[in-house]
């Protein structure tokens, strides 16, 4: 019987394995945990393994990471998810060397790896969807997603994500225009990063009072199903709001950057808003275009998918067709000492 172990080291990235855990669950097979880095104090959705002896007496079939670290000397076929779909960061394309697989959302991504896949013949790609927005593609009408935040079902609803990355942050720049919006009837839901300034989340607490919530979960998704508006920057939150195909406001976008208003100055936010809820569907062909370069699978289905991919390769032992990786003996070392599990 197939075993898969699930490797998180961040708190968002739950969410992303999740879908699959429950669909490796729901077929009778063995999904475990390991929560190393920041959330290893952090409940599991299931079962624990909780040092590198439990999992090499485990042996899983598979290890999955949405993150862009594994433990290579761990047992089993090394699987890559990713953990969000902004491809255009740094970093996205780039070959660790430890993974035997990657599991592409859409045809934009793989055919990038694809090609990379040629180039050094040591993984697979498989394309299967990303398994964090299963739960959007079945996602239940906003009104309910509304009542489920306490918010009233009638109110026109910001979500507000902006990116942590000092460099591409809104949070700072939008503080003023978002104060001078207070008392417009919108209600606000604002979604920081753990680790975002203080004093600045606390200056968006005292602008907006009561008009909005904070919530802690590290899961956006019912964020995003009980919003009318997203608001963001350059964070690739924004393309995890496509399947809902609603209206999108970023500042300063560096990428894709009429899936939505793009504004450049905070004061022009307040006209965003307005437009974006008095024409909901003016950039609808233009998400409906990017999501199916970035993530056309839109049937509720990735991570099972996922687990096939993961089935076809180690039920004809395709692994051993592999070319062998790069020795890596620098970063080894440093994944050893990487405080992580």
């Amino acid at each position: 019987m197939p075993r898969y172990l699930l490797f998180v080291t961040k708190p968002y990235s739950i969410a992303v394995l999740k879908p699959v855990a429950d669909f490796i669950n729901g077929r009778g097979d063995t999904a475990m945990w390991y929560m190393g880095g920041s959330v290893r104090n952090m409940p599991a959705p299931g079962p624990v393994l909780r040092g590198k002896l439990d999992v090499v007496n485990f042996q899983p079939t598979a290890v999955l990471v949405p993150g862009n670290v594994v433990p290579y000397h761990w047992p089993g076929l090394k699987v890559q998810i990713f953990h969000g779909l902004g491809e255009e960061k740094p970093g996205h394309y780039r070959i660790t060397g430890f993974f035997d697989l990657y599991c592409t959302p859409g045809p934009y991504i793989t055919s990038r790896f694809e090609k990379l896949a040629r180039k050094h013949g040591h993984f697979f790609v498989r394309e299967t969807g990303w398994p964090k927005l299963d739960r959007l593609n079945n996602a239940a009408s906003i009104e309910s997603a509304k009542a489920k935040l306490g918010l009233d079902a009638r109110d026109k609803v910001i979500l507000y994500a902006p990116t942590f990355s000092p460099r591409f942050s809104s949070a700072a720049d939008l503080l003023p225009a978002v104060k001078a919006l207070a008392t417009e009837g919108y209600k606000w839901i604002i979604k920081f990063h753990d680790l975002e300034d203080k004093e600045l989340a606390n200056g968006y607490r005292d602008a907006l009072g009561n008009r909005a919530i904070f919530p802690s979960t590290p899961d956006i998704s019912p964020l995003l199903e009980a919003a009318d508006i997203m608001l963001t920057d350059t964070s690739s939150v924004a393309y995890e709001f496509l399947p809902l195909d609603r209206s999108i406001i970023t500042y300063r976008a560096t990428a894709r950057v009429d899936k939505g208003i793009n504004i450049t100055q905070a004061d022009e936010l307040g006209t965003a808003i307005q437009r974006s809820i008095d024409q909901p569907s003016e950039f609808s062909d233009k998400r409906h275009d990017y999501l199916a370069q970035l993530h056309p699978h839109n049937d509720g289905q990735s991570a099972s998918r996922v687990v096939a991919a993961i089935d076809e390769i180690v039920d004809q032992s395709s692994v051993r067709e592999l070319k062998s990786k790069p020795l890596n003996i620098i970063r080894k070392w440093q994944i050893r000492r990487m405080d992580l599990i």
